[in-house]
């Protein structure tokens, strides 16, 4: 996941916001769906330079251009975050609604990652969670089991150690 990954979330994440403010502002209210999108607008732009100051600072073999890389700040943290803050003061969106579209760039981009996982899986192949280790072989200790009602015993084949 690079890149790429990223910059599909903020597509789908805007276009998701749209037809969200579309069906919200017809059924609901203008207000809470303008929220919705204006707070997806406002995530997708502080991801996308937060994507290219990190790009920017942390490439690789890429020498860093520092007015590049103090453009991006200036623009990300005073203006967004300015811009962020006058959204939540005028009280024309509902803070719920900014919220939601906030976070909805976060489900996106779940539901991508999962689905990526998902989809690199073999056909008939049992899907493994990343940090759970593979059952030990019983057979390979020499180690035979013993079922007394509730409480398993083993008792070890071979020489003591």
């Amino acid at each position: 996941m690079g890149l790429e990954f990223i910059h599909r979330v903020i597509k789908t994440s805007l276009v998701l916001s749209v037809l969200g403010f579309l069906f919200i502002t017809v059924y609901y209210d203008f207000r809470f769906g303008g929220g919705i999108l204006a707070g997806a607008i406002w995530g997708c732009l502080n991801l996308l330079f937060l994507t290219n100051l990190i790009s920017e600072v942390f490439s690789p073999g890429k020498r860093v251009i520092k007015g590049k890389v103090i453009r991006i700040a200036l623009v990300k943290f005073p203006l967004l975050y300015a811009a962020g803050y006058v959204l939540l003061a005028i009280k024309y969106f509902p803070a719920e609604s900014l919220l939601l579209g906030f976070t909805l760039i976060f489900l996106v981009m779940l539901l991508k990652a999962l689905g990526r996982w998902v989809l690199s899986l073999n056909p008939g192949e049992r899907p493994k969670a990343p940090c759970v280790e593979e059952p030990v072989d019983q057979n390979a200790d020499q180690t035979k089991k013993r079922d007394h009602g509730r409480f398993a015993t083993s008792m070890r084949i071979g020489k003591p150690a």
